[in-house]
């Protein structure tokens, strides 16, 4: 991404946010936070629109500064951060097990750097879950870019409500994106839901520790 297309979230690279828009979502993002009065109780009650203000306004900025994944990578010395990342997510997928043809979900997806990456590395297809169009549309025009349309696709939808029948997955994972779960009970049991018996669930994410 251009630096141009970072600063200017209506240039036409696959999202559809307005910047004409960009001010007022920063407000409403703001008041969803203590500092600015929000409490916990209002913040998990709209736990959807204020994940969704927030990768609207933060999504073009991630893709410049991070690339197509948005996720955390330790670097091995001399290793790239694009090697780096990469190395996490064919990790990831060997931890799975993951098998040709198999179908995949990846839950909370963002623009579909990992879901790209792991179906062409495991020659498996995945379905990315996310609730935000503005990256979802993106995350298309890039599938589209990286002609992998008929391996990999998303759809929008909440990770507490998914609209999969049981046992639809042969592996789901998910990177750094269920701590925007209001309720983690209820997303992996959402998890367990879509997973076939016996297979497996691998995730990276965000935890706290009293350290």
């Amino acid at each position: 991404m251009s630096k141009a297309g970072a600063f200017d979230l209506a240039s036409g690279l696959g999202g559809k946010f307005d910047k004409t828009e960009v001010l007022s979502d920063v407000e409403k993002y703001e008041k969803y936070h203590v500092f600015y009065g929000g409490e916990e109780k209002e913040r998990k009650a709209n736990y959807t629109d204020m994940v969704n203000k927030y990768y609207d306004l933060a999504t073009s900025f991630y893709e410049f500064g991070w690339g197509e994944s948005f996720h955390v990578a330790a670097r091995w010395k001399g290793e790239s951060l694009k090697d780096s990342i990469k190395r996490h997510e064919h990790f990831l997928a060997l931890q799975l097990g993951l098998k040709p043809r198999q179908k995949v979900l990846d839950v909370g997806c963002g623009i579909g750097g990992p879901l790209r990456e792991i179906a062409r590395f495991s020659s498996t297809s995945v379905t990315g879950l996310n609730n935000n169009e503005y990256q979802i549309t993106r995350g298309k025009e890039l599938n589209r870019i990286a002609e992998v349309e008929k391996t990999c696709d998303f759809v929008k939808a909440d990770f507490m409500k998914m609209p999969f029948p049981d046992n639809t997955f042969d592996a789901v994972y998910a990177i750094e994106a269920t701590c925007h779960a209001p309720d983690a009970y209820g997303c992996y049991k959402e998890i367990y839901r879509v997973l076939k018996p016996g297979q497996c669930f691998a995730a990276y994410e965000w935890c706290m520790t009293d350290a």
